[in-house]
């Protein structure tokens, strides 16, 4: 089946005046997902960030016309359908999907609130159950869950309960059921798709301690639905909305929309990647740098950082070189790829993208290595430059082999057969240019980032290791000791050619060394752009 660029997705749902929930949060979650939203209301509901008010219900014939009016004019490919609150309502769009067939329809059975509280009578609970047949996927919260698997409420208490509830549920109902982990208590929380067999796939993130969650069922359901309808399978679908949320929720709290219960933050994703598709200079370029012609010079041309390396400077140079790489550091300490890498709740598919991405650039960055060696004068440095060469290549990237040969499943075969994206190449051409055709100070300096960077990440990221660590493998070896030994001798190398060097070729070796801390964080963020 083709699917459209741009999905079309019908959300049929009521209002929520203050942005949180319903209609506003799926248009805004369809949106966020890649699709054109279109939105049938079946409430007028007056509430805000504290609870409801009042609700104005149109009549069924009503709901109809909205369908009708959509479904005679623009192919839907995908429909979200939300609280509806009558058997006429039930009713209505049950005939409604039964003559347009969408390809792809999840519905939200809203039946029992957080709080506990049903939310539909019984002959309405039997209504939507014969609507929830229709379903490609369904996404209860956990109390609707034990309504739908006939267990006593409050009996779901983790996420061994949650998915044997969803697996009857699921065969009941031939359907799809989406384990939802926020009403739980595991960290990570995990959704999951479950069928009759059992879970097809989870996806995992850190739980987010707030209180500005309103509307969070509704947007996932929307998001999941667009990204579905785009053709995606339903590994990548659930990490993509499992991801998005997470990012929505640790920024809600700055939203500031109302006093209660506030509603996540849909833009964030939308912002974030607006902000690195800037075209302004990056600060190698922008930041003014004197000539530097004494130890003195140095330590006043970078204002130093309350950060300290762990593995030490060799000088006022190297010293130099860390104050101006400094910031970008704590930049990629804070990125959603190093955040899960360290937590364990990184995407497999993420990083099997990464480990991709990182074999093509290992391979080039080997032979930048190789060139070094072959332009170094001192014997040492040569040996220094070669062996670490081969090193990259015979160790490095035979662990690259190893992930990439055990992760060929079919939700990975994208990312295993991806072409080198504009962000390797623009960092292997950074550092092949800066090694042929500028002196060889600033070729030392430029290749500095991937020993002095890696090797702090991998402090701190080996108090988080573990013998279970999805990732130990990869936190155990930058912070493996011949590693280490290597970024010591090639700070003391740089040192040791800033020393030698005149004002300009350290001037060039300070942007040089800048310019490449920009492109690993740029290569540390990339896969978190493809989703």
């Amino acid at each position: 089946m083709t699917h459209p660029s741009i999905p079309r997705i019908l959300t049929i749902a009521g209002t929520d005046p203050t942005g949180g929930a319903g209609l506003a949060a799926d248009i805004k979650s369809i949106t966020a997902a890649g699709g054109f939203a279109l939105a049938v209301t079946t409430a007028l509901v007056s509430q805000n960030t504290h609870g409801v008010s009042a609700v104005t219900m149109p009549d069924a014939r009503t709901i109809r016309d909205q369908l009708d009016a959509v479904s005679s004019d623009v192919d839907v490919d995908a429909v979200k359908v939300g609280m509806v609150s009558s058997i006429d309502y039930i009713t209505t769009i049950k005939q409604w999907l039964e003559e347009t067939k969408p390809t792809t329809i999840i519905i939200d059975p809203v039946m029992v609130a957080t709080s506990g509280d049903r939310l539909l009578d019984a002959q309405a609970e039997d209504a939507l159950r014969d609507l929830l047949v229709l379903a490609t996927m369904i996404t209860p919260n956990i109390p609707e869950l034990e309504v739908l698997a006939g267990v006593k409420p409050g009996s779901i208490t983790n996420f061994e309960q949650a998915c044997q509830a969803a697996k009857t549920v699921a065969r009941e109902l031939s359907t799809v059921v989406v384990v939802k982990g926020g009403h739980l208590s595991d960290n990570p929380l995990i959704n999951a798709l479950v069928n009759a067999e059992g879970v097809i796939t989870q996806a995992k993130a850190p739980r987010v301690e707030t209180t500005n969650t309103h509307g969070t069922g509704c947007s996932l359901s929307s998001a999941l639905a667009t990204r579905l309808a785009t053709g995606e399978g339903p590994h990548k679908a659930l990490s993509w909305v499992t991801r998005w949320l997470y990012e929505s929720l640790i920024h809600a709290d700055a939203l500031r929309v109302g006093s209660g219960n506030g509603p996540i933050d849909h833009s964030h994703r939308a912002r974030r990647l607006e902000a690195v598709a800037t075209n302004q200079p990056w600060a190698d370029q922008a930041l003014s740098i004197p000539q530097l012609h004494t130890p003195s010079d140095a330590s006043r041309a970078i204002t130093a950082t309350d950060t300290e390396s762990v593995i030490g400077a060799a000088g006022p140079w190297t010293q130099l070189l860390w104050n101006a790489g400094t910031p970008v550091l704590e930049e990629i300490w804070n990125l959603p790829f190093i955040t899960g890498l360290r937590d364990g709740t990184l995407d497999e598919w993420e990083f099997t993208a990464y480990q991709r991405q990182d074999a093509i650039y290992l391979d080039l960055y080997s032979a930048a290595l190789a060139h070094l060696a072959f332009r170094a004068q001192d014997p040492l440095e040569k040996v220094h430059w070669a062996s670490d060469s081969a090193t990259t290549l015979e160790v490095e990237q035979a662990l690259h082999r190893d992930w990439l040969n055990r992760h060929r499943g079919e939700e990975f075969a994208d990312a295993l057969q991806m072409a080198k994206t504009p962000i390797t190449a623009g960092y292997t051409d950074f550092l092949l240019a800066r090694i042929a055709t500028e002196n060889y100070v600033v070729g030392t300096a430029a290749v500095l980032p991937c020993y002095w960077l890696y090797a702090e990440i991998g402090f701190k990221l080996i108090e988080f290791n573990h013998p279970d660590h999805v990732y130990t493998k990869w936190l155990t070896m930058y912070g493996d000791e011949s590693f280490i030994n290597s970024t010591k001798n090639a700070i003391s190398i740089v040192e040791k050619q800033m020393e030698l060097a005149s004002p300009t070729d350290r001037e060039r070796a300070t942007r040089a060394f800048l310019g490449a801390a920009i492109w690993e964080r740029e290569f540390f963020d990339q896969t978190n752009r493809m989703h």
